[in-house]
């Protein structure tokens, strides 16, 4: 697998599906981690830097290593990058709710995050760009309406393993390929550690199912079954966070799905 030809199309294909919009800006989210890096890096190739708009949205105990990772990263690729701090909206909300624990807290942080981010998106007539990768999007790992929400998404094809290829054969910057993948939603917090499974294992297991279809018998020669459970569980749980609202039937007649091009071929 050539991981620069996927860079390539992946930033061909932005750059047709930005075009369609008639967007002027493209706002990310910038974590300093490798996924919102590389859909950085992507954006700049495709509309060039001076329509990529980042924004690094500390909370009050966001590590500074994160910061200084997004200003290298905005250095290289020579994008905006202005920083939004988060604190004080996300306390209000937490005083609100009450007894919140570190993953509530995390969810109304991602959420904070969002509604900037949209509203930057609207003062710079632009869209919101997605930072999401495959093997987030399977686990459901990501906040709902938050850090999930965006208006097109460049890596939702590529699992974990896959964003660091793709960035090594972009030559992404060293200290951000190399730091333990992070959300940075508590000190000390990584995604690894809270999955419970590392991302190897992970991304071996969804590869194995999706593009290799092993039926669970097969994977469990393979893998330890506890893990192999857990995994299969919350990629089905969590399948409600990859659609949008599930409209229930009215009974009135058979609709079709929504879709765009039956509006597009009404004069064919």
């Amino acid at each position: 697998m050539n991981y620069s030809d996927i860079f390539n199309n992946l930033t061909l294909s932005f750059k047709n599906a930005f075009n369609k919009t008639g967007a002027e800006n493209a706002v990310i989210g910038i974590s300093g981690g490798i996924d919102s890096a590389l859909v950085s890096s992507i954006a700049c190739a495709a509309i060039g830097k001076d329509r990529v708009k980042g924004f690094f949205m500390p909370y009050k105990t966001s590590s500074e290593h994160s910061y200084n990772d997004a200003l290298k990263l905005s250095e290289k690729y020579g994008f905006q990058l202005d920083i939004v701090d988060i604190s004080a909206p996300a306390d209000a909300f937490i005083k609100i709710c009450e007894n919140t624990t570190p993953l509530r807290k995390g969810n109304i942080m991602a959420r904070c995050r969002m509604i900037i981010l949209f509203d930057k998106a609207a003062e710079n007539k632009g869209i919101v760009i997605g930072t999401t990768n495959r093997t987030e999007l399977l686990l459901g790992y990501g906040t709902w309406y938050g850090d999930t929400a965006s208006s097109i998404n460049i890596i939702g094809e590529l699992y974990k393993r896959e964003v660091y290829r793709v960035s090594n054969a972009a030559e992404m910057v060293e200290s951000i390929i190399k730091k333990a993948p992070t959300a940075d939603l508590w000190p000390g917090q990584t995604d690894e550690a809270e999955l419970g499974f590392t991302y190897e294992l992970i991304d071996n297991i969804l590869y194995d199912i999706e593009q290799q279809h092993l039926c669970r018998n097969e994977l469990y020669e393979k893998y330890d079954k506890e893990s192999v459970d857990k995994i299969i569980k919350r990629v089905v749980s969590n399948s409600f966070k990859r659609y949008t609202p599930f409209i229930c039937q009215s009974g009135i007649y058979k609709r079709s799905v929504i879709d765009e091009n039956i509006f597009l071929n009404l004069d064919k």
